[in-house]
């Protein structure tokens, strides 16, 4: 009898399949679920964005409590005890979440994606002490715009020099140009051991040069903030659109970026804390930032999944908005660990079975296109082959702490050994 045969039979009980029968037959994979997300806020520090960061710094600790979960070590006795345990492990994935959170600014002149903060707040990781606190001082001391003459929002001076720990934390005002992706990119480049070529090249746009800043002496600065098999979140906070010097000003899709991003071959989901756009792509709330700097962020908020949360309050009113409501919904982003699923062996595609706390997924279709071409699936489950993965799209994407599982033949045969 064919593998898939068996699997139908064991899904609709008429054989006394259990969870290892079905692992040992399809090929049952969830070893390549990863827990792991590491966070890089990338902050536009102009003097426009003071009560923005004020918000974010007031409700960061809240956010912090609403993601911490401690994992209960669970008892193995038998091979299918394994198999159980090991399900409800990856499965539970909020409750293992491992995160760590850096920042940078927008003012690529000055810092070039280099992580702010003191060397042991640049990045602060689950588990270690004071993770609030720390993140909190890199903000407010090293990456907001404050005024020489006291403070701003809901910090005073003297709350500021109790942060700070009597450090300076006047200035740190960026420059007119807000380069949110030149930044992830820079900050890419700083993380890993043999940059790109492009990390290191002069930039030529139109009649615009810009001399590379980024050296062999700037390799590793900031080391550890992309760890293997981890989700890359930048989280870009913002009262503008992108002005990215790689583009020219009014181009709005951001392939380019695209393209330097997929060079360095991690998983990137974006949140956009920014200027909102409706339908039309016009922004609700007009002011300085424009539209087609605002798409640019779109874009990867949309093409990985991602996150927006506006950051002003509803128009006419425009103002700058409270956080809380916006963080949460970041922790739900968190704990979800986004919607892509990575699969150990390569799946004969048509064998495949997608269940989500027990209840069949049925496989996405393509239903239209959006305004950037792309195409729009209905709910349900779509095998990736690029990076042998499973999205899931709309309602069908699990909720936290979901019970994923994922059923198929493999392309080379069963496997050899359980992953664990």
């Amino acid at each position: 009898m064919r593998a898939t045969t068996l699997i139908l039979l064991c899904l609709s009980g008429l054989t006394g399949c259990n969870s290892y029968d079905l692992f040992r037959l399809t090929g049952f994979e969830q070893a390549s679920f990863s827990n792991k997300a590491d966070i890089l806020f990338v902050v536009d520090n102009s003097d426009s964005m003071v009560e923005n960061a004020s918000s974010l710094a007031t409700n960061f600790a809240g956010f912090i409590d609403s993601i911490q979960a401690q994992t209960e070590l669970q008892r193995t006795e038998t091979l299918n005890d394994a198999v159980d345990n090991y399900t409800t492990y990856v499965s539970d994935r909020a409750g293992n979440l491992n995160y760590q959170f850096g920042i940078t600014t927008m003012d690529v002149d000055v810092t070039y994606g280099e992580l702010a903060g003191k060397p042991a707040n640049r990045l602060v990781q689950k588990g270690e002490e004071d993770v609030a606190d720390r993140f909190i001082q890199s903000l407010l001391c090293d990456a907001t715009c404050f005024p020489n003459n006291g403070g701003g929002g809901d910090f005073s001076g003297s709350d500021l020099d109790d942060i700070c720990k009597g450090e300076g934390w006047e200035g740190n005002c960026g420059a007119g140009r807000e380069e949110g992706l030149e930044a992830v990119f820079m900050a890419m480049c700083r993380a890993v051991p043999n940059p790109p070529d492009e990390c290191f090249n002069d930039i030529q746009v139109g009649e615009d040069v810009f001399s590379a800043n980024f050296t062999d002496a700037d390799i590793g600065t900031n080391e550890g903030l992309l760890r293997e098999r981890s989700t890359f979140m930048p989280i870009i906070v913002t009262d503008e659109g992108d002005d990215s010097r790689r583009m020219a000003r009014s181009t709005a899709l951001p392939d380019f970026y695209e393209s330097l991003y997929q060079m360095f071959g991690v998983n990137m989901s974006w949140v956009v804390i920014g200027p909102t756009l409706d339908e039309e792509f016009e922004l609700t709330c007009p002011g300085t930032a424009t539209e087609w700097g605002a798409i640019r962020y779109e874009y990867f908020k949309q093409t990985t999944n991602g996150l927006k949360i506006s950051v002003h309050t509803e128009a006419p009113g425009c103002n700058p908005a409270d956080f809380e409501a916006g963080l949460a919904e970041l922790g739900e982003l968190l704990s979800s660990l986004l919607s892509s699923f990575s699969l150990q062996s390569i799946p004969i595609e048509e064998t495949i079975l997608v269940f989500v706390d027990g209840e069949p997924i049925e496989e996405a279709t393509i239903v239209s296109t959006d305004n950037y071409g792309l195409d729009i699936y209905s709910p349900g489950w779509q095998y990736q082959p690029e990076d042998n993965s499973i999205l899931f799209h709309g309602s069908a994407i699990p909720p936290n702490d979901a019970d994923v599982k994922v059923y198929y033949e493999p392309l080379d045969g069963m496997p050899r050994e359980l992953p664990f």
